[in-house]
């Protein structure tokens, strides 16, 4: 089995950060979605995220669960800072408030977030295939492309406008999945 520890901290981002990507993508691959299309998307992308907290790979349930963590420690950061804003003083915190700052209530930019959750893809399954047993790397990429579908497929979208037909998976939502796709190899 592959261990998460077998990685850089550069290479764990990117495998960690990756499934996340994925979700913001392919929730924003046909579009700005509607606040319900939105909930549905979120709340399907969500549950396949619980489902890998005790999914029967062990690699792919051990990257869920840091990433559990990963976010409850986020949170806690983040309430910490609220409780004592001092906590926040030097040039690392300076530069992430700066960049929330640049972004809270900015519209997201559909093209690049697709864009880069295919980057971090590839660069995952990239690293995954170098150095990680070919049954992880295999449950990985099943797994990220889960999430692509499972997200596609949890709001119809009507393509054309207001009189068009409501389809189950957007051209978008499928050049996504078929780019995500090729990043996995497959």
């Amino acid at each position: 089995m592959t261990n998460l520890s077998d990685f850089t901290d550069d290479e764990l981002d990117q495998i960690l950060d990756a499934p996340g990507a994925v979700l913001k993508g392919a929730t924003l691959a046909d579009g700005q979605p509607g606040a319900i299309q939105f909930f549905k998307e979120m709340a399907s992308g969500a549950k396949v995220f619980r489902e890998a907290q005790e999914h029967e790979n062990d690699f792919v349930r051990a990257v869920a669960v840091a990433m559990r963590a990963r976010l409850g420690e986020q949170d806690a950061a983040g309430a910490e800072a609220v409780r004592n804003p001092a906590s926040q003083v030097g040039a690392a915190p300076a530069a992430a408030a700066t960049d929330r700052a640049a972004t809270e209530g900015a519209r997201p930019d559909p093209e690049g977030e697709t864009a880069r959750a295919v980057e971090l893809t590839s660069a995952s399954v990239k690293v995954l295939r170098e150095r990680a047993d070919a049954a992880d790397v295999e449950a990985y990429a099943d797994w990220i492309l889960r999430i692509a579908e499972e997200v596609a497929e949890a709001a119809g979208t009507k393509e054309g406008g207001f009189f068009s037909k409501r389809v189950l998976v957007s051209a978008g939502e499928r050049d996504f999945i078929d780019r995500l796709t090729a990043a996995v190899g497959r």
